[in-house]
């Protein structure tokens, strides 16, 4: 049940007593921008570790202990047109927990962190800002050692249109030496007064016990607007390539294509089959096909972003052998186009889908990003609902999606240097 509390700021809660512990999720949303992306990950790092009531991180470490093992963290994230700072606390739900009302006790820890940060003056308290400031560009220094992330920021570079998308969802060094301790405590309070708040409470917990929790939380009202939550972008008619150059043995191709079947979508679960078979699964047709059969790869796999409406293959391959891994893929992709699709895979897709969704069941994690997703989409199923519309596809409705799928970018990141004109 969702339920808004102030204006801009909802309350889902979502009892199942199937947990022993309690989530407690609070999602700030706002629309995507440029140079957005590297203050919100330090912003999310310094709220981690420090508050007034709580200085350091040994007293943090300390309070939760005393709340007998409770979890927390902060992070930052995209989910296509959006950009979500996320606190989560997780304790002991109720009926386990020796703390006397142990919901209201997260709620105020979480109130803690969330309103009233280390400050010194006009800015966030310098120690600490300096150390997660370094922390993070260590954590960007090393973007460059990971020759796979190098080139998916490449591919997502180059495929992208909008200067936000283009972005690492981390954010840039550029950035992050601009940044100061005032002008990330500017960015803070620039979030408290604007964003859409999503609280999402999941265990054994009703929902007046939880409204009336929340209610102690510091939110100020905000102006009610409808987030932009799909991403979609214009198709080019020939595709953009861009190469890099590394002292490695292996190259890395990776290929964009636009998929705009997003979240929800009528067919969202077809598009969900076609990444699977395609190359989403470890005995997908990338696998078969280019890895064991023509033995060009070390490792091909698809991944669809269904908010971002794009389908991504990453490759790892020997230089010489970048034209005829294209041709493979582009082939693979026609035969499920013409809906070449056998049974037995069908079979298998499904039958892996539907497990994969069962476990996620089990999970709180996957719990609380269903309860996110549905609030920004206005669309959500049961467990029953799900199986039923996956079983109902079939080869012809996989090879309609697999025809929507347009390649739109190609990366190479070549290792060995190789003769063949790019």
């Amino acid at each position: 049940m969702r339920k808004q509390i102030k204006p801009g700021v909802f309350l889902t809660v979502i009892p199942m007593k199937q947990f022993k512990t309690v989530r407690i999720a609070v999602d700030f949303l706002t629309e995507l921008k440029p140079q957005m992306q590297t203050s919100r990950l330090l912003l999310a790092n310094f709220l981690e570790t420090c508050s007034n009531q709580y200085p350091t991180q040994q007293a943090i470490a300390r309070q939760l202990a005393a709340l007998y093992g409770a979890e927390f963290s902060v992070s930052s994230g995209r989910k296509g047109q959006l950009q979500v700072l996320s606190f989560m606390f997780e304790s002991l739900a109720e009926p386990y927990n020796p703390q006397k009302n142990s919901l209201q006790a997260g709620i105020d820890f979480l109130n803690q962190i969330i309103f009233h940060p280390l400050v010194t003056g006009n800015g966030f308290e310098v120690k600490n800002f300096e150390r997660e400031k370094l922390n993070l560009k260590k954590m960007l220094l090393s973007v460059g050692d990971n020759k796979q992330l190098l080139t998916y920021l490449k591919l997502q570079q180059t495929f992208f249109s909008s200067a936000a998308q283009q972005e690492p969802s981390f954010g840039t060094l550029t950035q992050l030496e601009k940044i100061t301790a005032h002008s990330l405590w500017q960015a803070y309070r620039q979030m408290l007064e604007h964003d859409q708040v999503e609280i999402i409470v999941l265990g054994d917990v009703d929902f007046a016990k939880a409204q009336a929790a929340v209610q102690t939380f510091e939110f100020l009202a905000k102006n009610q607007r409808n987030l932009p939550v799909f991403y979609q972008q214009e198709l080019v008619k020939k595709a953009k390539h861009s190469q890099l150059h590394q002292p490695v043995s292996q190259s890395k191709l990776d290929l964009g294509f636009a998929l705009p079947v997003y979240y929800g979508d009528q067919q969202f679960s077809a598009a969900l089959l076609f990444n699977a078979i395609f190359g989403g699964l470890p005995m997908s047709r990338l696998f078969l096909k280019v890895r064991e059969a023509a033995g060009l790869a070390y490792y091909a796999s698809s991944s669809y972003d269904s908010f971002r409406g794009w389908l991504m293959i990453q490759t790892g391959i020997d230089a010489k052998n970048r034209a005829q891994v294209i041709e493979i893929i582009l082939e693979q992709l026609a035969h499920l186009r013409a809906g070449r699709i056998t049974d037995s895979e069908l079979t298998d897709a499904k039958q892996t889908l539907l497990n994969n969704y069962y476990s996620q069941l089990d999970s709180q994690s996957s719990g609380l990003n269903r309860a996110l997703f549905g609030s920004l989409t206005h669309k959500s199923w049961t467990a029953v609902e799900w199986k039923k519309q996956l079983l109902a596809v079939d080869s012809a409705e996989i090879a309609q999606v697999a025809q929507k799928a347009q390649l739109q970018a190609v990366t190479f990141l070549e290792g060995e240097k190789s003769n063949e004109n790019y």
